[in-house]
């Protein structure tokens, strides 16, 4: 009996997270950020740990629910791009416990303004009274305010799973803005202020326009690109060298599929190294202060915490070494997870008492 009731008190005294594997990025910018790629049948072969977290209204998808990621992965009409090549690189290069989702927010030809909590409402007024308005639908997609969309989504976000970063790109609509960078660098501020995250566990990845090298018409703007990154205590530069353009009529801006691929998983890399300097150091000076007696339990499987990021959120223990309490969805079962002899095992509580 007393070990029964030891289980129910551990319960109680756990505090119920969000799931430290479910890792999140939030994407803005204009359509390089939203994809110019063409889609192939292979782009629309989904992986169960590649998600999108949805930020636009269509694909008879609800807004701010997860979905296995395929184009189009902003709005409506988005291709493939950026953020299609940096989930699919993810996870192929991090534990199989972790999953990775994107949202992503972004509307080609615009620019920073609209996604200034302070600019978007006289940004837009101005296009509308100039007739540039071929854009809204797919601003009214995301709500009719893309500041707020990437909040609301963080919001969520930081609920299910664990904001890893930003990801950005935009720039070619302002090429005549000086004060650029110090635009770029308030609304990342601004967004880490609204969702109250840590600036030094919170990178943005900021890539660089098509390159001069390549043909693009405004690969002489990476300056303030690198301006723009070096402002942000936490940005990085991903850089665009090497990575071809596509040559249009009318403009040299966007990526071919290959400079996507390479620009795609360079910024893939650049987080998974932030990833890497960001893990804590091991710390062995603390030992398992509970002992969780195979009587009072039943069931001892490997632990499985793929299934936990896709149904309820776990419960974290108040220190990482103690046994962690989660329910699992598909077994509709509550467990405890713990570590014995340097393998993890859970056990299913029942509920019944030890004799």
């Amino acid at each position: 009996m007393r070990k029964f009731l030891f289980l129910t008190m551990l319960a109680s005294s756990i505090c119920f997270a969000q799931d430290p594997n479910l890792h999140i990025y939030l994407a803005y910018g204009q359509s390089n950020m939203s994809g110019q790629a063409t889609v192939t049948s292979k782009d629309k072969e989904t992986n169960p740990r590649f998600l999108v977290l949805r930020a636009a209204n269509h694909s008879n998808q609800k807004v701010g629910e997860f979905y296995p990621a395929a184009p189009p992965m902003g709005h409506s009409e988005s291709k493939v791009g950026i953020v299609d090549i940096f989930g699919r690189t993810m996870i192929e290069n991090l534990p199989d416990s972790i999953t990775v989702a994107v949202a992503n927010v972004a509307i080609g030809g615009q620019s920073i303004d609209l996604f200034d909590k302070d600019r978007n409402k006289a940004y837009v007024q101005s296009a509308k009274n100039k007739g540039d308005t071929w854009w809204l639908k797919y601003y009214d997609e995301y709500g009719g305010d893309l500041y707020k969309r990437i909040v609301e989504m963080g919001k969520i976000a930081k609920q299910k799973g664990v904001i890893k970063g930003f990801l950005f790109h935009q720039g070619e609509a302002d090429y005549q803005m000086n004060d650029w960078p110090k635009r770029v660098k308030k609304v990342y501020e601004d967004l880490i202020a609204a969702l109250e995250l840590d600036p030094e566990k919170t990178p943005i990845l900021i890539g660089e326009l098509a390159t001069t090298a390549a043909g693009g018409d405004l690969g002489w703007r990476n300056t303030a690109v690198k301006e723009a990154a070096d402002l942000i205590p936490n940005g990085h530069l991903i850089s665009a060298a090497g990575c071809p353009a596509l040559k249009e009529p009318n403009y040299t801006l966007h990526f071919t599929r290959d400079g996507y691929e390479t620009f795609g998983k360079r910024y893939a890399e650049k987080m998974l190294e932030l990833l890497k300097a960001m893990e804590p150091a091991p710390d062995t000076s603390k030992k398992d202060s509970v002992v969780v007696s195979d009587s009072t339990v039943k069931d001892s499987v490997p632990s499985d915490s793929t299934n936990a990021i896709r149904s309820l959120p776990t419960v974290r223990a108040i220190h990482s070494h103690e046994p962690q309490l989660y329910f699992d969805a598909k077994e509709q079962s509550l467990f405890i997870r713990t570590e014995r002899k340097g393998k993890v095992v859970r056990y299913r509580v029942t509920g019944k008492a030890a004799r």
